[in-house]
């Protein structure tokens, strides 16, 4: 039996669903990620220049556990498919707009919800729909500002990730934001506003202890660290790069009436 087939049975949750075949880990990344300071500090401050911390509510057991297999799976496989967290048998087709021209998810076929079982679905739903609040309503769910985070696993420090992007189609303008983001920016009702998009980025880590910890990330702060600052910046669109952080492992998707979607790489 493959090892890796045999350590994610171990791990796992009980699913119905069978495996599918798993990439060799070998694909993956086990060097040093230009992240790795980056992701150290956020673990080891409660108050780091870059970012403000957002309070998390006591998750239940049930869903503590699950996060904590999850963790492990996605780094023992990193870039390989968890799927036994997924429910293949509820996949479906993600919308897309401007007749088809705009495709918000990065597959053109399926995305696949978590298995009910594991809570996990719940979880990060629970999160896209409290980020609005918790960023004072900078932020709102939308097919053009917060609808997706990208799942990462950091070797380095055994953390794992995902990186929620907002903000990430504004409107264009001649003087504000003069882009053209291609036909999903078409009607886009966002205002590019410089202080909120620095702060565009929020980021969920599950530590090496299965510690879990929200933070809103300040682009556009400067450390002295040049460590972190080569992560941060970007000006104007400010986008913290999941692939500078570990290895990428799946995308989420959420918008509301749809459950909330995976798409593994």
């Amino acid at each position: 039996m493959n090892l890796f087939f045999f350590f994610l049975v171990l791990v796992s949750p009980a699913s119905s669903i069978p495996l599918s075949s798993v990439r060799s880990s070998a694909l993956a990344s086990t060097l040093p990620f230009p992240g790795d300071k980056f992701i150290r500090t956020l673990l080891r401050s409660h108050a780091p220049k870059f970012a403000t911390g957002i309070p998390l509510a006591v998750s239940p057991p049930i869903t503590q556990r699950n996060l904590a297999l999850f963790r492990t799976a996605a780094l023992n496989l990193n870039i390989t498919h968890p799927v036994t967290f997924l429910d293949d048998s509820r996949k479906f087709h993600y919308p897309v707009f401007e007749t088809t021209k705009c495709q918000l998810g990065k597959d053109t076929d399926n995305v696949t919800p978590f298995l009910d079982s594991t809570t996990l679905g719940t979880y990060f739903k629970d999160i896209f729909q409290m980020i609005p609040s918790w960023t004072n309503g900078d932020t709102v769910l939308s097919r053009f500002d917060l609808f997706h985070g990208h799942l990462f696993a950091n070797p380095s420090t055994g953390a794992v990730g995902v990186v929620f992007h907002s903000k990430e189609y504004p409107a264009e303008n001649t003087e504000t934001f003069p882009f053209n983001l291609g036909y999903c920016q078409i009607n886009s009702n966002v205002t590019f506003v410089q202080k909120i998009m620095r702060k565009r980025n929020i980021i969920w880590i599950i530590d090496d202890r299965d510690r879990t910890s929200l933070w809103r990330v300040d682009m556009g702060v400067r450390t002295g660290d040049s460590a972190i600052d080569t992560i941060l910046g970007g000006e104007p669109f400010y986008t913290l790069y999941e692939g500078s952080l570990g290895n990428v492992v799946a995308d989420l998707y959420y918008l509301n009436g749809l459950e909330l979607s995976v798409s593994l790489y």
